[in-house]
């Protein structure tokens, strides 16, 4: 059964045209890598998923709950609050700028949802946070603030925070950005080991290495619609679009 199944999306800002028509189906398990150029349309499409941003057009549907579909007049209608509500439970958003509480701890931050949102016992929900944070090998940090934390401590609090809330879905939306080379490996790292536990995955990123070993599939966007996708693999080391090619031999040039 598909996790997510988003069919023919479009989206505007005024009078610009970000997205035209985009689809996407996820697989249980499956980890997709959405790549291209800035200002292709792909942060716009995640923050769609979850409804950060609303479209325009088309159906976004997760695990068999429909979240907006379009109405007789051909325009996106969401469905009821409540039930927009318990849907975006199932997917855990993690931005990269990494949007921390400054003012509460690393274990405030990770009990915070789960306490207020789930109504998890605080003491269930510490627990599971200091389990979170041993995962991303951050356990010795929970008493600190984010301004103690390098950049890649703060990205991978902000994965297990993402991960306190038990999602079915994990979405990344550039998370290694905003991050020097040095400290991208270890939140690379946390995600990679996400993949290996078969974690659904949607990825935005410029890290085209790292999609090609870890994705299971890999879309290129361009002006707001789908260029090309396909197996990682091939999308990266055999693509068959120009424009695929074009920005790939950017990209990884040396």
């Amino acid at each position: 059964m598909y996790m997510l199944r988003a069919l023919d999306i479009y989206k505007s800002f005024d009078h610009l045209k970000v997205l035209k028509g985009v689809s996407l189906t996820v697989q249980r398990g499956e980890v997709i890598a959405i790549i291209g150029p800035s200002g292709s349309g792909k942060s716009t499409f995640l923050r769609c998923l979850n409804r950060l941003e609303t479209i325009d057009r088309g159906t976004i549907e997760i695990e068999g709950e429909i979240m907006v579909q379009n109405g007789p007049d051909g325009r996106a209608v969401y469905s009821g609050e409540k039930e927009i509500a318990l849907i975006r439970r199932k997917m855990g958003m993690v931005f990269q700028n990494f949007n921390l509480f400054p003012h509460k701890s690393v274990l405030e931050n990770l009990i915070l949802a789960p306490v207020i949102v789930n109504r998890v016992p605080r003491e269930e929900a510490e627990k599971t946070a200091l389990e979170l944070l041993r995962k991303v090998g951050l356990e010795n940090k929970a008493r600190n603030y984010p301004f103690e934390l390098s950049g890649g401590q703060q990205q991978r609090v902000a994965i297990a925070r993402a991960l306190a809330m038990n999602p079915d879905i994990m979405c990344f939306d550039e998370p290694t950005s905003a991050l020097d080379p040095e400290l991208t490996g270890e939140v690379l790292k946390v995600m990679q080991d996400l993949a290996a536990e078969h974690m659904t995955m949607i990825i935005v990123t410029h890290e085209i290495g790292f999609a090609r070993e870890v994705a299971d599939k890999v879309i290129f966007m361009d002006e707001g619609i789908i260029v090309e996708q396909g197996k990682a693999k091939e999308v990266i080391d055999n693509p068959k679009h120009e424009r695929t090619r074009e920005f790939l031999s950017k990209v990884l040039r040396v």
